[in-house]
């Protein structure tokens, strides 16, 4: 497994993301670099309703769902999963 970036623990932060975010930019959680980011449950249940339609916001939520459910294949939903274990893929509009 790859190592995570270096950065001292009293530098390192933990960022909360909420629903406007991640439907304003499905990428918003890589944004963080060597930070944390954490995704509350009433986030991710709120991004499962915008799934349906076809609309900009509608392909954000389906575009998180899928980066969210390759991250976390092979961990249990108890689990902090690292990021960088993840590579970045670029958007296809």
């Amino acid at each position: 497994m790859p190592k995570a970036p270096a950065i001292k623990n009293k530098d390192r932060k933990i960022f909360v993301l909420d629903t406007s975010a991640i439907l304003f930019d499905h990428n918003a959680f890589f944004n963080f670099k060597e930070h944390d980011v954490a995704i509350p449950i009433t986030v991710l249940e709120e991004i499962d309703r915008f799934k349906k339609g076809n609309d900009v916001i509608n392909y954000e939520a389906r575009e998180f769902i899928r980066s969210i459910d390759r991250l976390s294949a092979s961990f249990s939903p108890q689990d902090w999963i690292p990021k960088w274990t993840h590579k970045r893929e670029s958007s296809k509009c």
